[in-house]
């Protein structure tokens, strides 16, 4: 049987909005994140992209859904993570503009605090003009979210990536850095019957960077080893173990 295209939309517009609506003991355990993590990894944006827009029609048909507004957030700070400024200036103004939505929910506050902080980073960035306020906003973002959850491993990710990403004149660290990520790690450690290996990947990759960026390859080659056993199609480790090792 062949299905007129406006009916192939509903069907998946609807299995989108069944996953949404099942409960996870872990949101970002969700297959509709997962889905986006791997598509992050591969650094495919366009396909992130498809994945947001189709989960905005989703949350049109499904306005009270707070775990949509999660998947929603979640892909729109993964663009704007691979954006180059133009497009990341975009993500990243989308993101923000749900600033009310943390404060008002009922549900996943910790992690959409911890988006919203990420999101006012990647504006300070790419927004000269805004630099001073939106890095203020990033920082008091963030400890709303270690408030909702001090032991949410996706907080301290984004915190401990976020320490030694922004600029210098920001408040830069990598010593920091590296204790929110080994945080993340420990937290991870201790969920092994649902651990998160995508994410266990990322904060090995940081950690790498961390160390790539400190000179020390040898410190660097071991964390981003340990990343691609996690998931080996993360594209930014694999490029980073190549350029080390040439």
């Amino acid at each position: 049987m062949i299905l007129m295209p406006k009916v192939k939309n509903l069907f998946f517009i609807l299995f989108v909005c069944m996953i949404s609506q099942h409960t996870f003991a872990d949101p970002l355990q969700s297959e509709v994140i997962q889905k986006g993590l791997k598509s992050y990894l591969r650094s495919n944006t366009n396909e992130l992209i498809e994945m947001h827009d189709t989960l905005v029609s989703s949350k049109r048909e499904n306005a009270q859904a707070e775990e949509l507004d999660l998947q929603i957030l979640f892909h729109e700070f993964l663009i704007t993570d691979l954006s180059s400024k133009k497009q990341k200036k975009k993500f990243s103004a989308l993101c923000i503009s749900k600033s009310n939505m943390a404060e008002e929910a009922n549900e996943y506050q910790a992690e959409l605090f911890a988006l919203l902080s990420a999101c006012y980073g990647f504006s300070a960035e790419s927004n000269f003009f805004k630099a001073a306020s939106h890095g203020i906003k990033s920082g008091k973002m963030m400890e709303k979210a270690i408030e909702a959850d001090d032991k949410n491993p996706f907080v301290y990710l984004i915190k401990g990536i976020g320490d030694y990403t922004r600029p210098a004149f920001a408040g830069a660290s990598k010593k920091n850095a590296k204790e929110n990520l080994i945080i993340v790690l420990n937290l991870l450690d201790e969920n092994t019957s649902n651990r998160d290996l995508l994410m266990e990947s990322i904060a090995h990759f940081h950690l790498g960077n961390i160390a790539y960026l400190e000179k020390d390859n040898e410190l660097s080659l071991e964390y981003l080893n340990k990343s691609l056993e996690f998931a080996p199609q993360y594209k930014r480790a694999n490029d980073l173990r190549i350029k080390i090792k040439s």
